[in-house]
């Protein structure tokens, strides 16, 4: 096989930096085996992530571990991959770590050789996926479906919960053209062209699918079928074009011709004649107002001393009556100060 790709060797390491699990594979068939719950689903999923795949549902034994390196043979080239695990407060790991790669053997590592690259692609730098599509001779898909290690890495491993029946590793939101484009790039006919027309067709299906809907929708408010005839629909868009073009150029014909009022220092423009008369006539109603309102206290003073007057009046009224009912009684202490009187003669 000309593009091809082995896994030579694997070492996870805990967050003490000891060896948790190290394994040295051989070329053909590597059977993994143990009892239940011994960890054979997490060493998968261990070489998923090593190898590029977006993993995050780590068990509770794996987030005791910080890191994975692989040591594989790529088109004859030897390389090791190294990926970081680091969780939240929540728990959960970054499924899109960047990923470290030595070109060498594992034992000839050296610390300052790493050569980190990130999950995504961006204008700056390219993602470790690119990389390894190069190294395997595999066409980089350019468009808008990310065709990643993570996603060639689906078609060769399936956990226990994916369908059976399914060769990917089940996600949600998968498309067909991403599963056809990972097939056709393993299997060596990838093209191109072919892919970005299909995305075109995909493209102009949805936007099909659109106008339709938008067909039903004016349907339903549209009784009469003539007026969805096209000829008669250019001809209503024409109509109302026309009629923005008039109302366009009568508010210019009106600018144009408040442009052109002239005036000199003696003839003063109508606006200036009824600024001035309307100040004038401000001025009026305010003395009016200030006249009404000194009226207004005028009137109310003349009415409490109207209503002291009629008090005086009552008051005056009930002595009468007082001395007429008390005759001639005569008083011989003040009822004010309670001192005698003197008695007067007449």
């Amino acid at each position: 096989m000309h593009n091809n790709l082995f896994v030579n060797r694997m070492i996870i390491y805990t967050k003490e930096n000891l060896v948790a699990y190290e394994e040295t594979f051989h070329k053909g068939v590597n059977i993994i085996r143990g009892k239940n719950s011994s960890g054979k689903s997490t060493i998968t999923h261990f070489l998923f992530y090593a190898l590029g795949g977006a993993f995050n549902e780590w068990v509770k034994e794996a987030k005791q571990c910080s890191r994975v390196l692989l040591e594989i043979e790529a088109n004859g080239a030897t390389l090791v991959l190294k990926r970081e695990l680091n969780f939240n407060e929540e728990g959960r790991a970054n499924a899109q770590e960047p990923m470290y790669i030595f070109w060498g053997k594992y034992e000839e590592i050296l610390h300052d050789q790493w050569k980190k690259y990130n999950f995504s692609t961006n204008t700056n730098n390219i993602s470790f996926s690119n990389v390894l599509f190069d190294t395997l001779e595999i066409p980089i898909v350019k468009g808008e479906s990310n065709i990643t290690m993570h996603q060639i890495l689906r078609l060769l491993y399936i956990d226990q919960e994916s369908p059976t029946s399914s060769l990917f590793l089940y996600e949600h939101f998968d498309t067909v053209l991403t599963r056809e484009t990972v097939a056709e790039l393993l299997l060596g006919v990838y093209s191109q062209d072919l892919y970005e027309k299909r995305q075109r067709k995909d493209a102009v299906i949805k936007e099909l699918g659109n106008v339709e809907q938008e067909i039903k929708a004016i349907k339903r408010y549209i009784d009469n079928p003539y007026f969805l005839i096209p000829s008669h629909i250019l001809t209503q868009i024409e109509n109302k074009e026309q009629e923005i073009r008039n109302i366009e150029t009568l508010i210019e014909s009106l600018k144009n011709e408040e442009k052109s009022v002239r005036y000199t220092q003696k003839t003063k423009l109508e606006f200036q004649i009824l600024n001035e008369e309307a100040i004038t006539q401000r001025q009026k109603v305010k003395t009016i107002e200030d006249r009404v309102r000194y009226l207004e206290f005028e009137i109310e003073d003349s009415k409490e001393f109207i209503e002291e007057l009629n008090n005086k009046l009552r008051g005056i009224k009930n002595s009468i009556a007082t001395r007429d009912f008390m005759g001639s009684f005569s008083l011989e202490y003040c009822p004010e100060c309670l001192s005698r009187l003197e008695k007067l003669d007449q």
